[in-house]
């Protein structure tokens, strides 16, 4: 069913594009609004590489209409472009581009919702880097927007608990890091199915393996994770496979 949405975004999305380009007056701001939206689409489908494309096209074609690179706009793609980076793993390009993002976040100050994803992409940049006590700091910043401006709708929002919980864990706080993973799937109870939990229930089989060396409900909790990913081609498919076979066989040899 989320698939299908996403899906559907896309063909409305790229036909919204196709018609904006024929048309006397192009509004270029928007087209490049609306191949963010598509990189998006393919970011939650793990399909980085389209998505950079998407995300370039954007900024390109943002060009075209807007050449004050202050622009809010360019600050939403450098976020995009680093947290692209992130999942490739290269931190020192992704923290470049937050720091522009960042630039520019501090020169406008217009609506403090649009630096929550920032604040949340460098929280797991520097999460991703070993620099726990950094991304809670980062994370803080984005909880405490979101918090005291009621943004409860913002798409991060529900997910956040998640990111601060595997802080959690990797610092050894492991009920703390159950308590945030709870929190995240109660937020989502209307949506039990969505392929963002997945990395919430990998998280939760890691503290039943790692910490309550409880096998059987982790492994439950790696195949729950698995099945909710968009498709056998997301990059985190193969991780978790190898997560199950790795503790079947674990399974296997203490019985």
């Amino acid at each position: 069913m989320i698939n299908g949405k996403l899906i559907e975004a896309f063909k409305y999305t790229k036909k919204a594009i196709d018609s904006r380009f024929h048309v006397a007056i192009r509004d270029f701001q928007e087209i490049s609004y609306l191949y963010t939206i598509i990189g998006d689409i393919y970011y939650r489908f793990g399909q980085y590489k389209t998505a950079l494309k998407y995300y370039k096209r954007a900024f390109y074609t943002l060009e075209l209409y807007q050449s004050n690179r202050n622009n809010r706009y360019y600050m939403d793609i450098y976020e995009k472009i680093g947290r692209i980076c992130y999942e490739y793993d290269q931190l020192t390009s992704a923290r470049y581009y937050c720091s522009k993002a960042r630039a520019i976040s501090d020169i406008s100050g217009e609506d403090e919702s649009r630096p929550v994803n920032l604040y949340i992409t460098m929280g797991l940049i520097e999460c991703k880097d070993e620099h726990y006590y950094a991304a809670l700091d980062y994370f803080g910043h984005a909880f405490e927007i979101l918090t005291n401006k009621s943004y409860s709708v913002h798409p991060e929002s529900k997910l956040l608990y998640n990111y601060i919980g595997y802080v959690y864990f990797k610092l050894g706080q492991t009920e703390i890091a159950m308590k945030n993973y709870q929190e995240t799937l109660s937020m989502h109870s209307n949506c039990s199915n969505h392929p963002k939990l997945a990395q919430v229930h990998k998280n939760i089989g890691l503290i039943y393996e790692k910490d309550k060396h409880d096998y059987p409900l982790a492994l439950l909790s790696y195949k729950r994770a698995l099945e909710l990913l968009p498709s056998t081609k997301h990059p985190h498919y193969i991780l978790y496979k190898s997560m199950i076979i790795t503790l079947e066989l674990k399974l296997k040899n203490i019985s």
